[in-house]
């Protein structure tokens, strides 16, 4: 691995959006309103996303996790009933994905942090330039934080497999989406936590061995 690409790892993000209980787990208003399907969906996703964020973490990637906390007042509230209500255990992270020690913990209002949240200041920051985006859902706030980071500059990858909506059908066309509206390299954009976890961790080892 080239020294420029071990540089644009250190200017790399995660971005996990919305991998709160509310999302993911019977019970939660978002969750119901999907079925036992998508929950089964949603859920699928967790095992690849916690061994991405384990190697984000081992290449010292930092993580954000930029998920629901809404306010009686949300805007949002007007087209969705309330959920991931702030201070209740549905706006948590799911236990199997929980932040540590480092990540940053980012409550948002509506579906983009940009809109929501310091993500960009905090991003601007740190000298972050690329953007791993995961969770969900493909077509609605993952969407649309790729729209806003997009025109505001950031190299985006989405990591398709640790992404997912409430169809497989709406996963699908929120992925061709990014790819005809986003993406200006595909191959190199659209990746899988496979390939990720084996280049991150290639380039740690090349690190190590600098």
């Amino acid at each position: 691995m080239s020294t420029t690409e071990l540089d644009t790892l250190r200017d790399s993000a995660v971005v996990v959006i919305d991998l709160a209980n509310d999302f993911v787990y019977p019970g939660g208003v978002i969750a119901d309103a999907g079925g036992p399907e998508y929950q089964r969906r949603a859920q699928a996703i967790i095992p690849p996303l916690r061994r991405l964020l384990e190697a984000a973490r081992r290449t010292a990637i930092p993580i954000v996790y930029a998920t629901d906390a809404h306010e009686p007042g949300d805007s949002e509230l007007q087209k969705w009933p309330p959920h991931a209500m702030r201070g209740t255990r549905w706006a948590e992270v799911v236990p199997d994905l929980a932040p540590q020690p480092g990540d940053v913990v980012l409550e948002k209002r509506t579906y983009s942090p940009f809109v929501s949240s310091e993500l960009d200041s905090l991003l601007t920051a740190r000298g972050i330039k690329r953007l791993y985006i995961t969770g969900l859902h493909t077509d609605c706030c993952a969407r649309h934080t790729s729209g806003d980071a997009f025109q505001r500059g950031y190299d985006l990858v989405w990591v398709t497999d640790a992404l997912q909506a409430f169809t497989e059908e709406a996963h699908r066309q929120g992925l061709d989406y990014f790819k005809t509206w986003y993406a200006t390299a595909p191959d190199r954009q659209l990746r899988t936590v496979d390939e990720l976890v084996a280049e991150w961790d290639a380039a740690r080892r090349a690190r190590e061995a600098a």
